[in-house]
């Protein structure tokens, strides 16, 4: 700590801090009460403290769109419709799960089910809600908000991911789905699943289970199965399906690994593993498993390498540049190949002859 944070400090806690920081001034000082509000002893209050600075970054990316200076060709209802859009999403909201519901309810919202019903379960879910591992639903949203972030490189703040990227809603709107689905709720969490498709064109079923720090780029297209798992710090691009082989019932999908990156358009069918760290190319359609940090391309997928990077999900290599190849044998494109070298190639002398072709 020395050299880090001042000491002593009583019980002043800087919001600044990280969740690292605040848990070595616990350890140093023997603190097991919570500093100004903050539960700072275990992983809730981290995560606490975590959720608080996601937010704070949202409400000022909010008012820095509203601050963007518009071009002399731009009249004045411009800016007022974009300050009114950011204002009613953001702005008016006093914290991210209501701000989140809200804007959730906004789009998934019909005549049939009205805003303020969608509003009052998805604001519900958010605060309260559990995942399928036993981790509160609020800190997976800030999680995944985290990733989009990181990993995204047309992201430019949380507060544009929160505001328009429908991969980070549909995901979102799935948890919700997914706390019904474990409620018992299941008509009303398939619904919802129809709802989502509708509205953001991908398909996730309330009972798959989806870990922590997920980005799924662009979204349109993708679907998860029932029974699919994707584990903690995955990255998934358009158009990707995890779903079965057949019409079996079961456990019929695949299941992912952590930090998996599978590229726009894969296809992984049946109840097949896809280890930790592992990259499917695009378009490729993987029918067996896949190693630890291995590399698949193709149709049907085949393993051409190892992964170099320790976090393929993140480094988001999908010209498969950071990969070690496997050595393979080089076979002559010859039509004569299956002829053994030893032997005197009289045939082909033949057949040169009989065609008029000189050599």
């Amino acid at each position: 700590m020395k050299g880090l944070l001042p000491y002593p400090l009583g019980r002043g806690l800087k919001k600044e801090w990280t969740p690292r920081q605040v848990r070595q001034y616990n350890e140093i000082n023997g603190k097991e009460e919570p500093l100004d509000g903050f539960h700072c002893n275990g992983n809730e209050s981290s995560e606490q403290l975590r959720g608080d600075i996601v937010w704070e970054d949202i409400r000022k990316d909010a008012e820095e769109m509203c601050n963007e200076r518009n071009e002399d060709s731009l009249d004045v209802e411009a800016s007022e419709l974009l300050h009114g859009i950011v204002k009613r999403s953001i702005l008016d909201r006093g914290s991210l799960e209501e701000a989140l519901s809200a804007h959730l309810a906004s789009k998934l919202s019909w005549d049939a089910a009205p805003f303020e019903r969608w509003h009052a379960i998805l604001l519900k879910s958010f605060t309260s809600g559990m995942s399928h591992c036993g981790k509160a639903i609020r800190n997976l949203m800030r999680d995944d908000l985290i990733a989009i972030k990181e990993r995204d490189p047309a992201c430019p703040s949380s507060g544009h991911a929160f505001l328009y990227f429908k991969g980070f809603h549909a995901i979102q709107a799935y948890r919700a789905a997914n706390w019904l689905w474990s409620k018992g709720q299941r008509s009303l969490a398939s619904a919802l699943q129809s709802r989502i498709s509708e509205v953001f064109g991908m398909d996730i079923h309330p009972a798959a289970q989806l870990g922590s720090g997920i980005m799924i780029d662009h979204g349109t297209g993708v679907v998860i199965g029932e029974t699919a798992r994707v584990g903690n710090g995955c990255t998934l691009l358009h158009g990707v399906t995890l779903g079965g082989n057949g019409k079996q019932q079961g456990d019929r999908h695949p299941k992912l690994g952590c930090n998996v990156l599978v590229g726009a358009g894969a296809s992984i069918l049946g109840n097949v593993k896809i280890g930790d760290g592992s990259k499917t190319g695009a378009s490729a359609v993987v029918l067996n498993d896949i190693p630890d940090f291995a590399t698949a391309v193709g149709c049907p997928a085949k393993i051409i390498g190892r992964a170099k990077e320790d976090n393929p999900a993140v480094v988001l290599d999908h010209s498969c540049k950071y990969v070690q190849l496997f050595i393979q044998r080089i076979r002559s494109l010859c039509p004569y190949r299956h002829l053994s070298p030893s032997k005197p190639r009289h045939h082909a002398k033949e057949k040169f002859e009989n065609s008029g072709v000189e050599e």
